[in-house]
């Protein structure tokens, strides 16, 4: 869909913020008269405005934390995944689906687990338990898996 100016150009799609995980908010730019407009709502409303790749301020920010050898890559994986789900914009929520591969839910006692692991590499945590669910094929990080997790990445083995 093709928005237009009281000039008659065209809107571009110039940025979009993430409100909430159900209120966006896309900036649209007159190509002529330099006119903005603001489109609220959910994201499969303003979607259809977005003509070409778009990150979300909040989305491209999570991506300039990265190292910055590792900020081009990461961006194109994320796109690369997003184009192949037929998406344009890329949110936070795409960004992370994307370095996961897939989407993972969590058992709340396997996210009060998640709690007790230490601020500073809880992210991370994160993420790496979600690409072992993912890698095997599970829909849900359980205990179970946090136990494998915590068994891989930190050397730790039941008792006999």
């Amino acid at each position: 869909m093709k928005a237009r100016c009281c000039c008659g150009a065209l809107l571009e799609a110039k940025a979009l913020e993430e409100e909430s995980p159900l209120n966006y908010h896309l900036r649209l730019g007159c190509t002529a008269c330099a006119n903005w407009v603001t489109v609220s709502g959910r994201l499969e409303e303003v979607t259809p405005l977005v003509e070409r790749a778009l990150w979300s301020n909040e989305a491209r920010h999570e991506l300039e934390r990265l190292p910055p050898y590792i900020e081009p890559l990461v961006r194109e994986e994320v796109e690369s995944y997003a184009a192949q789900a037929g998406c344009r914009v890329m949110t936070v929520a795409m960004f992370h689906e994307a370095r996961n591969r897939g989407k993972v839910t969590w058992a709340p006692a396997a996210t009060d687990r998640l709690a007790n692991i230490p601020a500073p590499i809880r992210s991370m945590a994160k993420v790496e338990i979600e690409r072992m669910a993912i890698e095997q094929g599970l829909s849900e990080v359980t205990e179970s898996l946090m136990d494998e997790a915590k068994a891989k990445f930190l050397g730790m083995r039941g008792r006999p």
